[in-house]
């Protein structure tokens, strides 16, 4: 039997969580309920959640930063995860290498300019991607926020911790950045960015993304 359409499902309709709710119900994925109420994914699965519908629910991943809470499949298989973690994934996704971080007195500093533009970057490891993040507000001044890692900015205190930790060991610390343009589905705009972030830190789970996890 079709689901309902998005119209009808949320006919008579007015709070957001009745609409999440009955969305839901129809049979809409919880990445199509965000989209097409123009909400964020957390609100979505929080409604739910308290609402006892947790069907689809598998496995969340703990991130440091106010999350991007997805649904993951576990992985099987040592040589999957292996490739699954590599930053050759990124690269034939259309990723470009923008630079290292490199040693510099107490700290590090990027060996390129970053753009200004928003976008997602990735920090490698021994060819692993270690880390995937997103910027609304440009790449160039995102990165300088983990050099310069202000304790009361506590992801970027830590991320930067680890990365020095990387360089103390001698380890390349490689940067790489994405700048896809934003896009449409049914006439409902897309931040093509913010998907592809939820869905590589879905797909790879890098080691630095999740809480306790170095």
């Amino acid at each position: 039997m079709p689901r309902l359409t998005f119209e009808r499902a949320i006919a008579g309709l007015e709070t957001k969580s009745d609409k999440i709710r009955a969305l839901a119900k129809a049979g809409y994925l919880r990445t199509e309920i965000s989209s097409l109420l123009g909400i964020r994914y957390q609100h979505v699965r929080k409604v739910l959640v308290d609402a006892g519908i947790t069907e689809g629910l598998q496995k969340e991943i703990q991130l440091e930063r106010e999350p991007v809470v997805v649904d993951v499949e576990e992985r099987e298989g040592s040589s999957t995860a292996t490739e699954l973690t590599s930053w050759e994934v990124l690269l034939r996704a259309g990723f470009h290498f923008l630079g290292e971080w490199k040693p510099e007195d107490d700290g590090f500093q990027l060996d390129a300019t970053a753009p200004a533009d928003k976008g997602v970057y990735a920090f490698i490891v021994d060819d692993v991607v270690r880390y995937v993040g997103l910027t609304q507000r440009g790449l160039r001044g995102r990165l300088n926020a983990y050099r310069r890692g202000y304790e009361r900015q506590r992801t970027n205190a830590r991320v930067k911790a680890l990365i020095l930790e990387a360089l103390s060991s001698g380890k390349r610390v490689k940067v790489l950045v994405a700048t896809p343009e934003d896009g449409s589905w049914n006439g409902i705009p897309i931040d093509t960015a913010a998907g592809l972030e939820a869905g590589l830190i879905a797909m790879i789970q890098p080691t630095w993304n999740i809480l306790g996890v170095g």
